[in-house]
C-alpha cells in the first residue's frame, strides 16, 4: 500500500492539467491609428492568447493522495486523467476555431502548437485507458502509465515552447499590443 501511495504522489508531481470554469472568449477590440492590425487580427490574438491563458491555467492536476483504498485509489487516477483530457480537448478545440487566420502564417502557427498537444493527448488518453482497464494497479500498469504521463508532459512542454517562440507575421505582434488576452 505504501508503493501505491508513494506511486500516485509521483503522479501528481507530473504537473498535468486542472480543469478551470469557462472557455476563452474575445474580448474588446480596440482600434489604434498607425497600425497595420485590423480589427479581425487583434481578434484572432486576443483568442490565440485566450488559449495560451487557458493552458497556463490548467497547469497542474491534483490526485487524492491519501487514498488507501486501491481501488478508490484507481478511480481518482483515473477522473484525473479525464480531466487532463478534458482540458487539452477544449484546448485543441479552440485552437481548431482559430483557422482559418486572417494569414497564413497564423495557420502555419496553430499547426505547430496543435501537433505536440495532440500527441501529448493521445498518450495521456492512452495513460487513462490503461487504468480503466486494469483490473488493480499492479507495478506493471502503473509503469505503463507513468511512462505515457512522462512523454505526455513532455510533448506538452514542446508545445508550450512552441507557442512562447511560434513566429507571427509583424501585424499580429502589433496587434497583441491591443488583444486584452495578450496583456500580461
Amino acid at each position: 500500500m505504501k508503493r501505491w501511495v508513494v506511486a500516485v504522489a509521483l503522479v501528481g508531481l507530473t504537473g498535468c492539467a486542472v480543469p478551470v470554469a469557462g472557455q476563452p472568449t474575445a474580448g474588446p477590440v480596440s482600434s489604434v491609428p498607425g497600425t497595420d492590425a485590423g480589427p479581425e487580427v487583434v481578434r484572432w490574438m486576443n483568442n490565440f492568447c485566450g488559449v495560451a491563458k487557458y493552458m497556463v491555467a490548467s497547469g497542474g492536476v491534483s490526485f487524492d493522495q491519501t487514498q488507501t483504498d486501491p481501488a478508490a485509489a484507481k478511480k481518482s487516477v483515473s477522473d484525473s486523467l479525464g480531466r487532463v483530457i478534458d482540458v487539452l480537448d477544449v484546448v485543441l478545440h479552440d485552437l481548431d476555431e482559430l483557422t482559418p487566420a486572417p494569414s497564413p502564417a497564423a495557420d502555419t502557427a496553430v499547426e505547430v502548437i496543435s501537433e505536440p498537444l495532440t500527441r501529448a493527448r493521445d498518450k495521456f488518453v492512452s495513460a487513462k485507458s490503461t487504468v480503466d482497464a486494469a483490473a488493480e494497479m499492479t507495478t506493471d500498469v502503473f509503469s505503463t502509465v507513468i511512462q505515457d504521463m512522462t512523454e505526455a508532459v513532455t510533448v506538452m512542454n514542446e508545445a508550450v515552447e512552441k507557442m512562447d517562440v511560434v513566429s507571427l507575421p509583424d501585424e499580429f505582434r502589433e496587434a497583441a499590443a491591443r488583444a486584452e488576452n495578450c496583456a500580461t
